[in-house]
């Protein structure tokens, strides 16, 4: 059912006009304001003010344009959410992209050949140089499938929100 907001209107017949296709029946208009009545049990709609939001059933009287408020609100919201999630994932790919670039260039230091002349005469800089090796290795591989899961987890989120809206829409 459309959510609208009320205009001008200060009765919930002035209402139904509005959102009745044109050339509608007096008792057509009727049964939509009655539909509305219905709809929107606690509302006083005899005394509508600008701004009142009002819950609109679909009936055949009923324009097929009439704008919902909430579903508006919500697309813009899911688009927004959706544009988030992608700027999520490529800085998550940015920064995994960034670290690498930074351990093959730390890799590179460490087999230079400056380097690896000075750690043939000090068997505690090879042994250190090798830790540094294998900690590069395991941070890699760690910072990966870190990226890895923040991204699926955030494709999963998608798919979420395209299951929610299809909630929202389908009701």
């Amino acid at each position: 059912m459309p959510i609208v907001v009320v205009e001008q209107e200060k009765t919930v017949a002035a209402l139904a006009a509005r959102l009745v296709k044109a050339r509608t029946s007096k008792a057509a208009k009727e049964r939509a304001a009655q539909a509305i009545r219905e709809a929107n049990p606690g509302l006083d709609l005899e005394h509508l003010r600008p701004g009142m939001v009002v819950v609109v059933p679909r009936l055949a009287e009923t324009r097929d344009d009439i704008p919902d408020v909430v579903k508006e609100a919500l697309e813009n919201l899911f688009e927004q959410i959706g544009t988030e999630l992608t700027e999520l994932i490529n800085a998550a790919r940015n920064a995994q992209e960034a670290d690498d670039s930074e351990r093959e260039e730390t890799k590179e230091v460490l087999d230079a050949e400056k380097v690896q002349a000075a750690a043939q005469n000090d068997t505690k800089l090879q042994y250190n140089l090798d830790s540094v090796r294998t900690t590069l290795e395991s941070d890699g591989t760690t910072n990966h499938e870190i990226t890895d899961s923040l991204i699926n987890g955030t494709e999963q989120w998608f798919t979420d929100l395209d299951d929610l809206s299809t909630l929202w829409w389908d009701r």
